[in-house]
């Protein structure tokens, strides 16, 4: 049996962006709501292969975890690691590059105190890929194993963002057993199902936990099939996504308001960022100005949905979340993660209704 940082009975998690600091400082956020954060993002330099931190955020990133601390002593902290593919699969083909990576992803972990790592190769494409993605897993939980035991310090969570799903295409599939053993647990992506971007011609429940039209476009489709007798990957190696923030379509017809209804790409407006993402303390402002209409949890999808003209939003309500996280227990999952803490309104709404849903 593999042998982990510390037995993790549960993750309520959520995401902190360094490029969102003006809206949230790492100095206010209540991490009382959480067990776990997320940090992001470190980089990956697609020339050496090594784990870099953009010069500008250098300070923000590694003075994180010493300031969350704060409130929430016994918060735990990761660094998460973006770039794009082609970079993640050109790192991990080689055993000389996946060295280099593994080496600086440690040093970068510990130079900044955090208490883990987390993987974010979205996605790789092929079948070669994930095997060099299993062969990555398994030589970086090594690396932590030998780092605990040379430096006398816990050992280093590891984690991975995953797809929603097991697989990517068809004879594209994760490698559920070399996770299990491996990491401490995967985030999948439910969420971002539909958007404006790749859904122009019709709204769609984003977050849709349920989905009668789409089955496999569902957070509820992702944790059992992760978890199905083809993959078998433990529920308590599951933790689900929440998205703090949802999407904004323009409607062609003002008169219709539910999911899936005729739609022409994203919609603009004051509080709409681009590409028609907006943030859930944007939506309450939203409603708040425009008089509009709300539907706080469709039971069919359970999404939430703000409506004024020609504008249509869907996002996360207090009521979904609570919905989606009795749901997720009754499955024994691990814990969710939510993305990003930033964008929640000033009460944290939804991070105390995940918390005390949980």
């Amino acid at each position: 049996m593999a042998k982990f940082a510390n037995v993790t009975k549960f993750v309520n998690a959520g995401y902190w962006l360094a490029s969102t600091n003006d809206r949230l400082l790492a100095a206010n956020i209540d991490a009382t709501l959480f067990t776990h954060l997320f940090v992001g993002y470190a980089l990956l330099d697609p020339k050496t292969h090594q784990v870099t931190v953009d010069p500008s955020q250098l300070i923000l990133i590694n003075q994180f975890s010493s300031t969350v601390k704060l409130s929430n002593p016994d918060v735990k902290t990761l660094l998460s690691i973006a770039a794009d593919a082609a970079v993640f699969a050109a790192m991990a083909a080689s055993p000389t590059n996946r060295d280099d990576f593994i080496k600086s992803s440690i040093a970068a972990a510990r130079g900044g105190g955090f208490d883990g790592l987390d993987l974010q190769w979205l996605y790789p494409s092929s079948q070669y890929e994930m095997g060099n993605f299993k062969t990555l897993i398994h030589s970086w939980h090594q690396a932590v194993v030998d780092d605990a035991t040379r430096v006398s310090l816990p050992q280093l969570l590891l984690v991975a963002t995953v797809s929603n799903l097991p697989y990517l295409q068809k004879n594209v599939e994760y490698p559920a057993d070399a996770i299990n053993q491996k990491l401490d647990w995967v985030n999948l992506l439910s969420y971002d199902f539909y958007t404006p971007d790749s859904s122009k011609a019709a709204t769609g429940p984003s977050s849709a936990f349920h989905n009668p039209k789409a089955n496999a476009l569902s957070a509820n489709f992702g944790i059992r099939s992760w978890a199905q007798s083809l993959h078998n990957l433990p529920h308590k190696k599951i933790v689900f996504g929440i998205p703090f923030h949802g999407w904004a379509w323009k409607l062609f017809n003002s008169h219709q308001h539910a999911p899936f209804a005729k739609a022409d790409g994203a919609a603009s407006g004051e509080y709409i960022g681009p590409h028609g993402q907006i943030f859930y303390s944007d939506v309450q402002k939203f409603i708040e100005d425009n008089q509009a209409g709300v539907e706080d949890k469709d039971k069919s999808y359970l999404v939430a949905y703000a409506y004024y003209e020609t504008t249509w939003i869907t996002y996360e309500s207090e009521y979904t979340i609570a919905d989606k996280i009795a749901l997720a227990k009754a499955d024994k999952v691990l814990g969710y993660f939510a993305f990003n803490i930033a964008a929640d309104d000033a009460s944290n709404t939804l991070a105390n209704a995940a918390k005390s849903n949980w």
